[in-house]
């Protein structure tokens, strides 16, 4: 009469590695893509603070009015939680951050000034896409809506600006850290209103 015994170990065993890939192919399906997506949404808004800061500290020249003064500020684009499973994530892709020439131009004795425009977009892998834009003096978020007005009162004009000749475009996807300087070099009232003339470079 013959043993089954080793067939029921094998069958036991494939069970058990069935129910573990089951398990990891759930897994995989639901609960990485959300533990990811919260992620990205913790660097979105990380990213939002970070834009919010650096609105603040122009609005400070601004107010100050000292042309020749320089400033700094480190974007950091990195989740500010890290994720750990048995499962394998993938990392999250920091996303896209470009400074860009604005519309209109303005004018003053003959010379072009145009607002300047700083831009994030998220990886958009798991979350929604979310572009973080500032363009002179307000910081605005698609799609959420969310405005932070530009510096002074409803019925004064202020535009920070640069000059076309000055200007260089600048994009960059996919780094953890990006640093932009800036000073202010003009301060021109014209019938634009004030326009606040400054140099940028980023790295």
């Amino acid at each position: 009469m013959y043993r089954d015994d080793a067939v029921s170990e094998v069958v036991g065993f494939s069970l058990i590695l069935g129910m573990v890939i089951l398990s990891l192919g759930l897994l995989s399906v639901h609960a990485a893509p959300q533990i990811t997506e919260d992620l990205e949404y913790s660097q979105n808004d990380n990213v939002l603070r970070q834009f919010a800061a650096f609105k603040y500290d122009l609005d400070l020249f601004l107010a100050a009015e000292n042309t020749g003064v320089y400033g700094r500020t480190v974007f950091t684009f990195v989740p500010e939680q890290t994720s750990f499973s048995v499962f394998s994530f993938s990392d999250l892709t920091p996303g896209r951050i470009s400074m860009e020439r604005g519309v209109p131009a303005f004018q003053n004795n003959g010379t072009d000034y145009y607002p300047v425009v700083f831009t994030y977009q998220s990886a958009n892998r798991y979350a929604e896409n979310i572009l973080l834009e500032l363009r002179a003096g307000t910081l605005t978020v698609d799609p959420s809506g969310l405005t932070i007005p530009a510096f002074g009162t409803e019925d004064s004009a202020s535009s920070i600006v640069v000059t076309d000749s000055s200007f260089v475009p600048w994009v960059v996807s996919g780094v953890e850290q990006v640093i932009v300087e800036y000073r202010l070099e003009h301060v021109l009232h014209s019938d634009s209103g004030t326009l606040y003339v400054f140099d940028f470079s980023m790295r």
